[in-house]
């Protein structure tokens, strides 16, 4: 199995459209430089005097008011969480800022450059790049078995027929290592290296590391569901057609229209692994004297539960790839 393994890494890499993919990930990494360049620049003098301008006229006018505004605040606040509350809801989910509304020059400046928070969400921005890209080169991959006939070559000289496919899918997956970490690399060593320049790099690297690993692991694991599905398929563009389906039809529709179906979304799931879990949102709506009146209330899904759920969906088509492939006619 080792050995096949060995095998199956070298002709992954060997395909010159996977190279053709792998570079296209690198520079599209790199590019994103250009965004945290931008970002780290501190504001010029211009702004920031106009930034103050307005920060001194709203304090002056907190000074004077800013008691009332937070009684009237708090006040509707709990007005809200008590309707939530009516509604079926959590009223701990309602919350109007009340406490941050004093004014802050910070909040004129606008959001200031900082190295760790600015490259998680640079990171967690590129995270579906570094789903679809491995996605793709692992179908043609493996579809490009199917349609040259290899497949059935190969099988006269390994007849293992389970041997050969979970080489060939933990290969598309241990492949898939080196490049998602040199793209996340190329990302988080850029990024230091120009707020660095700018001063801004101050404070270590936070989440930035932890983002990163989750966003490499969930490489590896769409990389292995990729391959389960050229499996299944034996054409690319069938598993692409597949797949992009699936993200039209289910994803950006059907759960859309269908609320209880968004704790099993797989872009919500992923989402919750890369950032340590997410929100979404279901109107709660009851019937009063004035008419239907509906609250949107936030529901959370877990990291561990995002990891489950696109776990589990990997494994379904990795033993359904494994179950067809061994009974299926290769020819």
């Amino acid at each position: 199995m080792t050995r096949l393994l060995g095998i199956e890494i070298d002709r992954f890499a060997s395909r010159l459209l996977i190279r053709l993919g792998v570079l296209g990930l690198l520079l599209l990494s790199s590019l994103t430089l250009i965004g945290a360049y931008q970002q780290a620049q501190p504001p010029s003098a211009a702004p920031v005097a106009e930034a103050q301008k307005w920060y001194d006229q709203d304090a002056a006018e907190w000074e004077r008011s800013g008691e009332e505004q937070l009684a009237s605040c708090k006040a509707e606040e709990k007005r809200e969480r008590e309707n939530v509350e009516a509604s079926g809801g959590d009223p701990d989910s309602v919350s109007f800022g009340c406490d941050e509304m004093k004014p802050t020059l910070e909040n004129y400046l606008g959001q200031v450059p900082s190295f760790a928070p600015d490259t998680t969400g640079l990171l967690s921005a590129l995270s579906p790049l570094y789903v679809l890209v491995p996605v793709l080169l692992a179908v043609s991959f493996i579809a490009a078995e199917f349609s040259t006939g290899a497949i059935g070559n190969w099988l006269t000289f390994a007849p293992r027929r389970t041997r050969v496919l979970l080489s060939k899918l933990f290969a598309a997956a241990v492949a898939t290592i080196p490049y998602a970490a040199a793209g996340l690399a190329i990302v988080i060593g850029g990024s230091w290296l120009i707020y660095n320049h700018f001063g801004e790099a101050a404070g270590g690297f936070g989440d930035t590391w932890a983002v990163a690993g989750r966003v490499l692991a969930l490489s590896v694991v769409v990389a292995l569901l990729g391959a389960a599905l050229g499996t299944l398929s034996r054409h690319t563009a069938g598993a692409l057609g597949i797949f992009l389906g699936w993200v039209v039809l289910v994803e950006a529709i059907l759960v859309n229209i269908v609320s209880s179906l968004k704790p099993w979304s797989v872009i919500n799931n992923i989402t919750a692994w890369v950032n340590g879990g997410t929100q979404y949102y279901v109107d709660s709506c009851t019937s009063t004297s004035s008419g239907q009146v509906c609250t949107s209330i936030a529901k959370e899904i877990s990291q561990t539960h995002g990891a489950l759920v696109v776990g589990g969906l990997t494994a379904l088509l990795v033993v359904a790839a494994l179950l067809v492939f061994r009974r299926r006619d290769i020819g």
